[in-house]
């Protein structure tokens, strides 16, 4: 988008503001009326709505990637004691 289209007001709102709010909004820590703004201006527009949807789909896949990692089998996890173990013994 240009400049010009960044400051497009969609149902109230700027398409710069809406794509300024989207890892927030994503993350859930926008108020009530603050979501719904930025809801009706992406159903009504469609640069922001393709755009946001592209980016809202890479924050969740990041956060999903980031997520706590699989726990280790006790062999595994043994095994990574004893060698921590050795590791940090005083010399």
């Amino acid at each position: 988008m240009t400049d010009q289209g960044l400051d497009t007001i969609v149902a109230g709102v700027r398409c710069r503001d809406v794509l300024a709010d989207l890892s927030e909004y994503v993350d859930g820590q926008l108020n009530a009326e603050r979501v719904s703004a930025l809801q009706e201006h992406l159903a009504a527009c469609d640069r922001c709505a393709k755009f946001g949807g592209h980016v809202m789909n890479l924050l969740q896949s990041l956060r999903a990637g980031l997520a706590e990692p699989p726990a280790l089998d006790s062999g595994s996890a043994a095994r990574l004691r004893d060698r921590l173990a050795i590791i940090t013994q005083p010399s």
